[in-house]
């Protein structure tokens, strides 16, 4: 088998990245917590998807400049260390890789949870089984992950629309506006607990080596995709509450299933679990293909002798196969944990910690580079050269963090 080494083809549209990005964000949180941050969050649920969503948007806006200057599969690799130092960069590059590595753990145990509602298969074999499965639509090539990530993508709006649909006669019987028995706090709670699935900002940036004219199309679609996510999220937020009881919702193992049944009977409930089937493995398609893209990066810009393997593309597919295959491996280790809050929560500390860098990282590079004030996306609302936007999210994932902290523990 021919082998290069070091290049990636770009064959991606506006479009594409658009539905990578949607695509790689709701299922992870909609369909696989959704149920334990309802019991945080209570009637609420709606402001902790909000507040999820608008740190992650801000963080988003950072990720969004960067790309539009450095469209890199490395993704915040790149940007580490074009701000700091390539030393710094390889030093955080192990949370960078377990950010997206231990998020698609945590949503195969989700696809196995749904699963088990139609079929009588240990759970164990069916984690392990959608990981691999997973991993060979990436090996095969990026278009034809595409392909399957948008096809899977359209079935999940579809779904995620029924359920709002259906759900719609019973809008105005929940108080959207009741805290939680914890106050508050419950509402940080859920939010820090939905957050990990935001994690598809940071596999999205990695396909920018991939992408037709990354420097705009790239901006665009993180935006786009971010807004589309936002409204998805409170309004599918809204009418599960209205139907269920927050704490039904999260004692169910299939919630939005559970939703479904009851207001549209047991009919509609095995086609909400195909396409929680869907929505599951194409985040985790989406999880692999941006840990791999970074792992490539990372091997590409170091002087590691055994991780040179690590840098080969396949000549006929164009995908890293021993990338993706190391990550794969990896992915497999952390779903076999088996606890779908457990593994969230520790997803969602690398997330934190990787979005905080980012957003810190681009301060410092607006303050040491002049070339940032050239760039094709440029966050508004500056204060000397700092972006507004930027600090907010620091001090809101800061926040967030500490609330994750207290879920895991």
């Amino acid at each position: 088998m021919a082998k290069q080494e070091g290049k990636l083809n770009r064959e991606l549209g506006l479009g594409d990245v658009i539905m990578f990005g949607v695509g790689g964000i709701v299922g992870a949180g909609i369909y696989a917590i959704i149920g334990e941050a309802a019991g945080l969050a209570g009637n609420m649920l709606w402001l902790s998807f909000a507040i999820a969503a608008g740190v992650a948007l801000l963080t988003g806006m950072a990720y969004a400049e960067f790309v539009s200057q450095f469209p890199d599969a490395g993704g915040s690799f790149e940007y580490i260390k074009q701000s700091f130092s390539e030393k710094t960069a390889l030093r955080l590059s192990g949370i960078m890789l377990f950010t997206g590595i231990i998020a698609p753990a945590a949503i195969a145990i989700s696809f196995s949870d749904y699963l088990g509602r139609l079929l009588e298969v240990p759970h164990w074999i069916t984690t392990i089984g959608i990981v691999v499965f997973m991993s060979l639509i990436n090996i095969i090539g990026a278009k034809e992950s595409s392909w399957f990530n948008s096809l899977a993508t359209i079935i999940t709006l579809l779904g995620l629309g029924s359920v709002i649909w259906f759900a719609l006669p019973s809008w105005g019987e929940a108080d959207l506006l009741a805290l939680p028995e914890t106050g508050p706090r419950g509402l940080f709670l859920g939010s820090a607990l939905i957050f990990f699935s935001y994690v598809g900002f940071e596999d999205l940036v990695k396909m920018a080596e991939e992408v037709k004219m990354p420097e705009k199309t790239m901006p665009r679609g993180i935006l786009i995709s971010g807004v589309l996510v936002l409204i998805i999220y409170v309004l599918i937020a809204i009418s599960s509450v209205n139907v269920m009881d927050p704490q039904e919702l999260a004692e169910s193992k299939g919630p939005l299933a559970q939703v479904l049944e009851t207001v549209a009977g047991k009919a509609w409930v095995t086609g909400l679990v195909v396409v929680a089937l869907f929505a599951t493995s194409k985040t985790i398609l989406s999880n692999i293909l941006g840990s791999s893209r970074l792992l490539f990066d990372i091997a590409r810009d170091s002087n590691i002798t055994w991780m040179q393997k690590l840098t080969q593309v396949d000549e006929k597919r164009n995908t890293p196969t021993f990338a993706i295959i190391a990550i794969g491996i990896l992915v497999v280790a952390f779903s076999l944990i088996g606890n779908l809050k457990v593994v969230a929560s520790m997803s969602n500390i690398f997330v934190f910690i990787l979005f905080i860098t980012v957003n810190i990282a681009l301060l410092r590079f607006r303050k040491t580079h002049t070339k940032g004030s050239s760039a094709p996306f440029r966050i508004p609302l500056n204060i000397n050269n700092y972006p507004l936007p930027t600090l907010i999210a620091i001090i809101g994932l800061m926040v967030l963090l500490v609330f994750n902290i207290h879920n895991l523990f």
